[in-house]
């Protein structure tokens, strides 16, 4: 991960899970900083290296990237586009 900006992994106290990433390097996670997981804010480490805390859930963090009111330090400020599509794992893209 690099620079960890102070953020350290599950299981330690505070530590981050890693619930996805995006196919320009980008990783999410929660941080296990409350005993209620509803409660857990959601950290991106940009493909650049910054970090950036959101005090939202992964639902309301999604939601507000697609639209467009959660801007994401180091994403395009056009993600997504007008047409989205969601993709699974057996899509292929060339």
């Amino acid at each position: 991960m690099g620079n960890t900006e102070g953020y350290v992994p599950y299981p330690q106290p505070g530590g981050l899970i890693s619930w996805a990433e995006s196919d320009s390097g980008d990783s999410f996670y929660w941080k296990t900083s409350s005993p209620d997981p509803d409660a857990w804010p959601v950290v991106v480490r940009g493909d650049n290296g910054d970090w950036s805390e959101f005090p939202v859930s992964a639902i309301e963090f999604l939601t507000g990237v697609y639209r467009r009111t959660i801007h994401v330090p180091g994403m395009p400020r056009d993600f997504p586009s007008d047409s989205p599509e969601v993709l699974g794992l057996s899509d292929r893209i060339d």
